[in-house]
């Protein structure tokens, strides 16, 4: 029996920010399974946070795949979201419908897709301060195919969030794979086991045509090192974004985004490579990000 314990500053950060689930998580099996978050997580923000209200448009969508190349090119992460946004006349208040779907190919034997349907409400509680809340309900599946044996495996899976933003800033804090899922295929216990984001994004006016966002994001993962990320972007007229991230378990990365006004919609496109710069595993880490989505205002 191994018994993870949060550290003091973890405590805090859950009991204020999402009393319910501030406690320790048991474990006791061979393998914790969390998924991984591609870099261009920022283009597709409600993979990282369930209660993200975009800013602006009625409707979207977004996809993104991470790939590798060599002797670990079996290994992929494809996301994908489609929402609808609806806002009030008086905009004080907005919510949001979204399908996410998830599928991540381990290797030529394994993948683990997963399929959520997430609704969010916002609720402006001053001028320029809101209050936002997400919940996504579905299914993960785990699917193993090899000469020796085949199993496939559906589970329930959810995501909860709460955050509040304030002006051009936000924080978010999540709880992911709520129900704890474990499975036995193959006489292996795999346990789906819950773990928590806190998100902080930023946005800073350089001038007339420039911008820097910035976004920080801290996964709290059971019984593996935490996970924390830093990325910034120089965007220049909306139009052209070139910047940089940091991951601790992974090294440096660089990404370059496109938008494209289409009317009064935006298409944007993104390309991330994730370098062995930095990483404790620089084979596994090396790898490259293509990222698409769609503004419909």
């Amino acid at each position: 029996m191994r018994t993870i314990f949060l550290t003091h500053l973890k405590a805090i950060v859950l009991f204020f920010l999402w009393s319910a689930f501030a406690a320790n998580v048991l474990l006791a099996q061979s393998v914790n399974y969390f998924p991984d978050l591609s870099s261009s997580y920022i283009y597709a923000m409600s993979s990282a946070d369930p209660a993200y209200v975009p800013t602006e448009g009625r409707a979207d969508f977004a996809a993104n795949y991470k790939f590798r190349t060599g002797a670990f090119k079996d290994i992929s992460t494809f996301n994908f979201s489609a929402a609808r946004i609806i806002r009030h006349e008086n905009e004080s208040a907005q919510q949001v419908v979204r399908v996410l779907l998830n599928n991540e190919q381990e290797g030529p034997y394994i993948n683990t897709p997963k399929l959520l349907v997430n609704y969010v409400y916002s609720l402006y509680i001053a001028e320029n301060t809101q209050l936002f809340s997400g919940l996504a309900l579905g299914g993960t599946g785990l699917y193993f195919s090899a000469p020796s044996a085949t199993t496939s495996i559906l589970m329930p899976d959810g995501t909860l969030g709460l955050g509040i933003s304030h002006r051009k800033a936000s924080l978010a804090f999540s709880s992911f794979q709520l129900f704890n899922s474990k499975i036995n295929p193959l006489l292996s216990t795999i346990r789906f086991a819950r773990y928590y984001h806190l998100n902080f994004t930023a946005q800073k006016e350089l001038g007339i045509d420039w911008k820097l966002n910035m976004y920080s994001l801290w996964r709290m993962l059971p019984d593996v090192q935490d996970e924390v990320s830093a990325t910034f972007i120089l965007e220049y007229m909306d139009a052209l974004g070139l910047g940089s991230a940091y991951k601790n378990n992974a090294g440096l990365s660089f990404l370059c985004m496109f938008r494209v006004n289409t009317g009064e919609d935006k298409l944007l496109f993104s390309f991330v490579y994730n370098t062995p710069v930095f990483s404790p595993l620089p084979k596994i880490n090396n790898s490259m990000e293509l990222c698409v989505g769609y503004l419909f205002q």
